[in-house]
């Protein structure tokens, strides 16, 4: 195969590694085939990487910020309080998808959505049924399930705990 065609080739399966179309292994043995065994060094620019994952990492607290602000600190209906949570729940579970392979911001992610979820739940408690306790420790459950489901199918511990516990909180003022 001539020189040019391989470097082609080397620099699409780099691309491909970096963007994360295949899975890193495959890239590796793919650039290992085409290099003759020797892996050139990726051209990642690792510095880029960094503070592209700060911004996000900030612009999701800032985003979870705002929604705790708006749920709690302002005077809008509470159909436009749930209308927000709602889109940011959208945001988050779009960031989740985005950020699947990084870790932090994966988890920072889901925990977001999880709790804009339970600010959405705990509103749409108190908009069906102002006032009847009940109505909300059935939402809290709910969510404190959820939390658990996702603790065991994403093997994220603090996810699980923090469902257990919730559980138990809620039992603890249910009965009280």
């Amino acid at each position: 195969m001539d020189e040019m065609r391989k470097k082609i080739i080397i620099q699409e399966i780099n691309s491909w590694k970096e963007s994360r179309m295949l899975p890193e292994q495959y890239c590796n043995y793919l650039l290992a085939l085409y290099c003759q065994g020797e892996l050139p060094p990726s051209k990642s620019n690792k510095t880029w990487s960094k503070k592209n994952d700060i911004f996000s990492v900030a612009m999701i607290g800032v985003l979870f910020a705002f929604i705790v602000f708006l749920n709690y600190f302002t005077e809008i209906p509470i159909r436009m309080q749930m209308l927000m949570t709602t889109i940011s729940i959208l945001v988050f579970w779009l960031a989740v998808r985005r950020f699947n392979g990084r870790k932090i911001i994966f988890q920072m992610s889901l925990i977001g959505m999880a709790l804009s979820l339970l600010l959405l739940s705990i509103g749409f408690a108190e908009f069906i049924a102002p006032g009847k306790m009940g109505f909300l420790y059935i939402f809290l459950f709910i969510n404190c399930g959820l939390w658990i489901l996702m603790g065991n199918k994403l093997k994220l511990l603090h996810f699980s705990i923090a469902g257990g516990l919730g559980a138990l909180v809620t039992l603890y003022f249910l009965f009280i």
